[in-house]
């Protein structure tokens, strides 16, 4: 049965993605604009955080049967979301006992967790390290600007399932914030305290906030506590005491963390239902960190990429993207399976050797050599059997034995090199491992994996096929399994347990989209004017110098108060709207300390602490201070305004400057167009040859009047008239390959944007004409605002005309620049109109 909550969620997700992101916080607007205009991030890891930002901010970062019941208000909808038999459905409709026997179904289903616990389910190769990264950095962001907020995470715990998952968990420290983060809150960074707990022995020791902490689960598990007694104490192993009492520690470190948030990677761990022992026991760790903590957990996030437990999804997903969407969307390679029946191990290995050089060779991605990795069920096998029949047939075929690298617990000495595989120094391409690249390993440029015998573990044959997956380089490279014929019939059935898919259905998935490899084929720069406009603050006066203008605060300004209005009858018995009916002002006390308001002082002022205490000090003692705020803590506004009128003095410097505009930079590259829109893709070959038009090859269209309109100017225009020449740059809006773009005040983004016209026509009086293609639908909306547009902003609702306003802002500087809108472009008439205006140029 499909997740009834799961679809739910993101269909509210969706009304609330076009709303605008209605009801969040300006920081988490500043943080999500800055993530699309960077385009770091794919597509589905920002659907997920937009779902957490959505349940935090939105819903109120509620359990999740708090946020089932907001979901679905009708009981109607919630009773069917259970997916009861119609029957059971429509006696719980009608039983007196009704209420109690829903809240049972949602404690049942649930799990009855009184804290924020969600999954989040993305495939392997889309970016759930990064995501949970990204999510990290927003609460800490937002907990930082909103100290009392008990929705964002001060802390964070994340909970690996073993030590291979703890090394590649450490992108979270290494990966660049710049891409996920904005400039003005990337000082927040430097006070993130890493502790990486990779063997029993590293003690945890957090200061403060900001702490993230990454352990395997194991090492601060919940011990059982055993009675005591004489026999232990005289033959207990002192080794273990000690390791114990360290996790003890961890856990009482942990425990007095504050607004602790808890990732869980590889989540299916612990809601599975057979596995036992210490992995099941992480759900026990976290709920007695939230009870038994400083301060309840400020949520649970699990990320899995297996999200069903036989064939079912798990309840709790609240975002999901699968392998096969991974494949479609192009984040996971394609991928063949090839299964041997009735083979000897050796015909087995020379065939998949002899496969793997003929398709892949030493032909790099990304600089790297392609890789094979041979998965051996023990040491004695891979040593005795394996590794010698691939070094026979390495040697038939004149490839150097030094290419084969061997890891296990045996060959550690082998472990630097193994996570050096996925580099341009790694010269190994034949990996033989035993209990090793499974989850956690992230190699791109591994191609191809092969296991023969059957392994103890059905759910590894899984983990180490897909391993393979990954994209790399434009994605074109086809992934290679091959397996025996039971292997094959493990995958199969692992695939739909935790995919709800097959190797048939993997085989027939084609992605969906189409690489194109755009090149230059005419380098075009054009010559603009820009203006600089610099707000510049410098010192006014020192710190002894500034007094507070105790005297002069205004109560009124800026004390809280509560007024009130309504809708009621009057004298005549009719019913009115009444406003200002009384307003008073709201007694607000503080508790702050002396240390507490210099804090806030300095977060929004940036000055030294010293400095601010000097200030503070010039007149009133600390207590006299701190009594002064705390009987009205509207002072602390004053103070802040005050100290920064007087602290520093603001210029605005306007320097105009020219610059030479780039329509080519860092080509080629390549672009993936969907498949139904690839007749949009228009290459120099299949036009008539003209001296116009193709700067670059091909154009990628958004639009057929975008196709139609550059074929009708192209058709009708010849060397005689007074043009240059079109440049199509509306294909390319990307400030990495495209400098031409302008910037504008978006009012559906409510920000400042970048605009990329359609085209761009280079007269031969040294002109341009600057041309943007809209549909006929656009413009009643367009000339509406136009006409009633009275230069104030929050009376700009029409995106297509404030483009036109943010052009007029850069011609007022380039009067060599000219604007036109075309609408319905693909009609006769208005190609025709397009054409008489270029001529008159």
């Amino acid at each position: 049965m499909e997740n009834v909550l799961l679809q739910t969620l993101q269909e509210n997700v969706s009304k609330w993605r076009l709303s605008g992101y209605k009801g969040i916080q300006k920081e988490t607007h500043i943080i999500l604009n800055h993530i699309k205009r960077i385009g770091f991030l794919h597509a589905p890891q920002v659907e997920a955080l937009e779902t957490y930002i959505f349940l935090k901010e939105i819903v109120g970062n509620k359990p999740i049967v708090d946020v089932v019941k907001s979901l679905f208000d009708n009981e109607k909808d919630l009773i069917l979301s259970f997916g009861l038999p119609e029957k059971e459905a429509l006696d719980l409709a009608f039983d007196k006992e009704k209420d109690k026997k829903i809240l049972e179904l949602l404690e049942k289903k649930y799990n009855g967790i009184d804290y924020p616990n969600q999954v989040y389910a993305l495939t392997m190769g889309a970016g759930k390290t990064i995501l949970m990264g990204t999510m990290m950095l927003y609460d800490f962001t937002l907990a930082f600007y909103h100290p009392e907020d008990i929705r964002f995470g001060k802390n964070a715990l994340v909970f690996a399932p073993d030590t291979t998952i703890i090394e590649s968990l450490k992108e979270i420290k290494t990966f660049d914030y710049s891409k996920v983060l904005p400039k003005e809150y990337q000082s927040i960074i430097l006070n993130i305290k890493y502790h990486y707990l990779e063997s029993p022995e590293t003690p945890v020791n957090p200061i403060g906030n900001y702490n993230v902490i990454v352990s395997n689960s194991q090492k601060i598990i919940l011990k059982t506590r055993h009675i005591d007694n004489g026999q232990e104490r005289l033959f207990r192993d002192e080794t273990v005491l000690k390791n114990q009492a360290v996790e003890n520690k961890r856990l009482q470190a942990i425990r007095e963390l504050k607004d602790l948030i808890v990732f869980v990677d590889e989540a299916h761990h612990s809601f599975g239902t057979t596995l036992e022992g210490t992995l099941k026991k992480t759900k026990k760790t976290i709920n007695y960190i939230h009870t038994e903590g400083k301060t309840p957990l400020v949520g649970v996030v699990n990320l899995t990429g297996t999200p069903y437990i036989k064939n079912e999804m798990i309840s709790d997903v609240v975002y999901h993207f699968g392998l096969k969407q991974g494949i479609e969307k192009g984040i996971l390679k394609q991928v063949r399976f090839f299964e041997y029946g009735n083979v000897k191990t050796g015909e087995f290995i020379e065939d998949v050797i002899t496969k793997f050089w003929e398709e892949y060779k030493e032909n790099k991605l990304e600089n790297k050599l392609p890789k094979i990795a041979f998965y051996a069920s023990n040491i004695a096998d891979l040593q005795q059997e394996l590794r010698p029949k691939l070094e026979s047939v390495l040697s038939k075929l004149k490839i150097p034995a030094s290419k084969i690298l061997e890891y296990h617990t045996e060959a550690e000495e082998n472990k630097e090199s193994f996570f050096l595989l996925d580099t341009p120094a790694s010269k190994k391409q034949f990996i033989l491992l035993v209990g090793k690249g499974t989850e956690g390993w992230n190699c791109k440029s591994l191609v191809a994996c092969a296991l023969f015998r059957k392994p103890k573990s059905s759910i590894f044959v899984l983990q180490s096929s897909t391993r393979c997956l990954r994209s790399v380089g434009d994605n074109s490279t086809v992934a290679s399994v091959f397996l025996s014929e039971e292997n094959s019939k493990i995958l199969d059935k692992e695939l739909q347990n935790n995919f709800a898919t097959s190797i048939e259905e993997l085989k027939n998935q084609e992605q969906k989209t189409i690489t194109h490899e755009l090149i230059v084929e005419k380098r075009k720069k054009v010559k603009v004017k820009k203006q600089l406009k610099e707000i510049i603050s410098a010192e006014n006066q020192k710190a002894n110098d500034i007094k507070i203008g105790w005297a002069e605060f205004k109560e009124d300004k800026y004390l809280p108060y509560l007024a009130e209005s309504g809708i009621l009858l009057n004298s005549t018995q009719i019913a009115e709207y009444q406003k200002g009916l009384s307003k008073k002002k709201l007694e607000i006390k503080g508790n702050f300390t002396f240390y507490d308001i210099v804090e806030v002082i300095n977060r929004n002022t940036l000055l030294p602490c010293l400095e601010i205490e000097k200030i503070l000090t010039q007149n009133l003692s600390r207590n006299e201070v701190v009594e002064k705020i705390n009987s009205n803590l509207s002072l602390i506004a004053f103070v802040i305004e005050n100290i920064l009128q007087k602290a520093f003095k603001y210029e605005e410097k306007i320097t105009i400057y020219e610059e030479e505009l780039e329509l080519t930079k860092q080509y080629p590259f390549k672009i993936n167009v969907a498949q139904n829109e690839n007749d949009l893709v228009v290459y120099k070959k299949d036009e008539n040859e003209s001296r116009l038009g193709f700067h670059i090859n091909p154009y990628n269209f958004d639009s057929r009047d975008e196709k139609e309109l550059f074929r009708e100017l192209r058709k009708t225009l010849d060397k005689d008239e007074a043009i240059v020449d079109i440049y199509f740059t509306g294909g390319v809006t990307d400030s990495v390959h495209n400098d031409f773009y302008f910037e504008y005040f978006s009012p559906d983004e409510q920000r400042v944007a970048r605009y990329f016209p359609d085209f761009l026509v280079e007269t031969t009086k040294g002109r341009y004409l600057v041309v943007e293609v809209k549909s006929n639908k656009e413009k009643m909306t367009y000339e509406r605002n136009k006409s009633e547009y009275d230069g104030k902003r929050e009376n700009l609702f029409d995106e297509v005309f404030a483009k036109e306003l943010g052009f007029r802002e850069f011609q007022k500087i380039n009067e060599d620049f000219e604007y036109r809108i075309i609408f319905d472009a693909g009609l006769q008439a208005q190609q025709i109109r397009l054409y008489e205006e270029i001529k008159g140029l």
